[in-house]
């Protein structure tokens, strides 16, 4: 028994003895502890109190020590609080331990306290982790070429903390590198091993040794591979072939070359250079480019040269540009195509007028650029005219040589000679014929006459004209003129137009001038109109008849003495001018002038030979009135009234 025991159970004897005996005081007692989860710096630390005796506990939990065997409060403590004496048993308690060191042993046990008196429970120990880093491997660099590689490095295990990068360092100077180097990283906990990472090498020197191994790092620690090493690869230009010159004119050909492998960068630009000076071209000559990288090989590519020199020697090559370096192919030559000029003659001019003519010639030969142009140039003044003076153009292809063509001029002036001759353009150049000359016609006048005037009246006729030839102008108006007047009439006096075209000739045409005055003498004559010109025949008269009144005579009427009807009577004694158109009779009660706008009968509107009678029934008149009556008769649009007599009706 311990000292504190025998003490309190001493004086729990002698208070007996003088009193009842007292409860005796029962102390907590605990489970062996269970000691789990240790890790490198921290354990699950696991007891109970099975029996916690008959009073209160103020606190209760643990104490543990790095060197002490038998640790106590003084050394370091979890505490749990207090516990009622009435709690049930058993009371488990648990507490992880951390910030532990690392490999150390540790003893721990557990405690309660009761009043003034802390009972302890046996002891136990437990060692922390010892801290293990991953395991590392550098592998063989693959991929490599003048300036990448591929590098890799694969964990092989885990260590004790979690692993926070990982990747590969490299140096063309450093024998070990260090991640103070080049380094190819990666962030990131790995959870399974082995795990394999490639990582891109760029950037690296063409032709140059390497020096690599994989890094790790974990809890800070940096942990390495072993270093191996690699050579980048040497730079490699393209390979470019000058292959040919083919399909060569006066000023082009087909330059072809070849791509034979790629080289070490990719490809910028290729083509081809040329120089008719430069025997070794560079692309400072004149250059036929393409870009854009090429990817299978061999590649053979055709560039046309254009706008060259005709019957020149030309040096050209092919090349290529990689990583902005010049790489050329062989010098190979080609020789233009000479120059052959067109070839025409001037053949002469037919169906020549006043202001036209054909004219006609050959292209004997294109020459070797072709024609772009031909026909003729001619000229007044010019004996050897060019295509400086007037030019008449010849449109369509030019079909199988020698090729014979003819183009139609006009607007020429007339009775004028004109010198021409054919023309073709080769290549910006005119080439011309022989020059030859024709001679326009005289402008010819249309021939009008004028003829008789026919069917005259006091106020009609008819007025005639005859074309008898159109001239060298189309008619454009013919008609007749005439005046009361003017003894020359013109178009700006009394006009008939008779048409505006003339197909054929001679051209005879009248027409009836109507309105006229009577007893008028009037001038006329027929026109044309021609070219803008107004042509005139003979000037010619007429003149229209004098008006002449008819006369006429009432007579005495007669009545039927049966019916009661009335018969009026009346005589035309002369005809007069112009002719009766109309007669008859008109009456009026207590009017002792009638007229036709009273009571009127038409009789008849033609008339045979004088004296003419004729006669009209007019009816019953009014009885007891009297009545005036008399005979009338119309003459150009004239009333004429015959003597007026009266009857009454009623009477006898």
């Amino acid at each position: 028994m311990r000292p504190k025991l025998i003490i309190l159970y001493t004086i729990f004897l002698m208070a007996s003895s003088c009193q009842e005996k007292p409860e005796p005081i029962l102390m907590p007692k605990f489970s062996e502890i269970l000691v789990s989860n240790i890790s490198v710096n921290s354990a699950l630390i696991q007891g109970s109190i099975n029996d916690s005796g008959n009073q209160d506990i103020s606190d209760h939990g643990f104490v543990y020590a790095e060197n002490n065997a038998t640790p106590t409060l003084t050394d370091s403590k979890i505490s749990k609080g207090a516990i009622n004496r009435v709690t049930p048993t058993p009371i488990e308690f648990s507490e992880t331990i951390t910030n532990l060191k690392v490999n150390t042993e540790y003893h721990i046990r557990a405690y309660a306290q009761v009043g003034e008196t802390t009972i302890y429970g046996e002891a136990a120990k437990f060692k922390t982790l010892n801290i293990i880093q991953p395991g590392i491997k550098t592998n063989a660099a693959t991929n490599i070429s003048f300036n990448t590689a591929k590098l890799s490095a694969t964990i092989e295990s885990l260590g004790t903390n979690p692993i926070s990068e990982f990747g590969v360092v490299l140096s063309s100077t450093n024998s070990n590198p260090t991640t103070t180097d080049t380094k190819l990283s990666k962030v990131g906990n790995v959870t399974s091993v082995p795990f394999t990472q490639v990582f891109d090498a760029t950037s690296l020197l063409p032709n140059t040794q390497y020096n690599f191994r994989a890094y790790v790092i974990s809890n800070g620690v940096t942990t390495y591979g072993s270093v191996l090493t690699f050579k980048t690869l040497d730079i490699l230009q393209p390979s470019i072939k000058t292959v040919s010159a083919t399909a060569i004119t006066h000023n082009s050909a087909k330059l072809q070359g070849s791509l034979e492998s790629k080289g070490s960068f990719d490809i910028s630009e290729y083509g081809i250079v040329l120089s008719s000076t430069n025997t070794n071209p560079t692309v400072n000559d004149t250059k036929l480019s393409k870009t854009g990288n090429i990817t299978n090989f061999p590649s053979s590519y055709t560039l046309d040269a254009t706008n060259l020199v005709a019957n020149t020697t030309y040096n050209f090559r092919a090349y290529v540009i990689s990583n902005g370096v010049t790489t050329y192919g062989s010098v190979l030559t080609f020789k233009t195509l000479a120059i052959s000029p067109a070839s025409v003659t001037t053949d002469g001019s037919s169906d020549i007028t006043f202001n036209s003519a054909t004219l006609s010639g050959k292209i004997i030969a294109t020459g070797t650029l072709g024609v772009s142009e031909y026909g003729f140039v001619y000229s007044l003044t010019n004996q050897n005219p060019t295509i400086n003076d007037t030019k008449a153009i010849k449109s369509g292809a030019i079909g199988t040589l020698p090729f014979a063509y003819s183009v139609g001029i006009t607007n020429l002036t007339a009775n004028s000679t004109y010198y021409f001759r054919a023309y073709a353009i080769n290549n910006g150049v005119a080439v011309y014929g022989n020059s030859l000359n024709f001679r326009t016609a005289q402008v010819v006048n249309p021939t009008v006459n004028t003829l008789a005037a026919t069917n005259i009246s006091f106020n009609t006729a008819t007025l005639r004209g005859n074309v008898v030839s159109a001239g060298s102008f189309p008619i454009s108006e013919f008609g007749i003129c005439y005046s009361a007047t003017n003894s020359n009439p013109t178009t700006n006096d009394i006009k008939w137009i008779g048409g505006t075209s003339i197909s054929s000739f001679p051209r005879e045409y009248s027409f009836s001038a109507q309105n006229l005055n009577s007893n008028t003498t009037y001038y006329f004559r027929a026109y044309v109109v021609s070219n803008g010109q107004t042509f005139y025949g003979s000037v010619l008269n007429f003149k229209t008849l004098q008006i002449t009144a008819p006369t006429l005579s009432t007579q005495p009427l007669s009545k039927n003495s049966s019916t009661l009807r009335i018969t009026l009577f009346g005589t035309i004694l002369t005809q007069g001018n112009p002719a009766i158109s109309e007669y008859g009779f008109c009456w009026a009660e207590g009017n002792n002038n009638p007229n036709i706008n009273n009571s009127k009968t038409k009789v008849g509107s033609n008339i045979g030979s004088v004296p003419f009678r004729f006669s009209a029934d007019i009816g019953v008149l009014t009885a007891n009135r009297t009545h005036y009556y008399r005979s009338y008769c119309i003459a150009g649009g004239v009333v004429y009234y015959g003597n007026v007599l009266e009857y009454q009706a009623g009477k006898d």
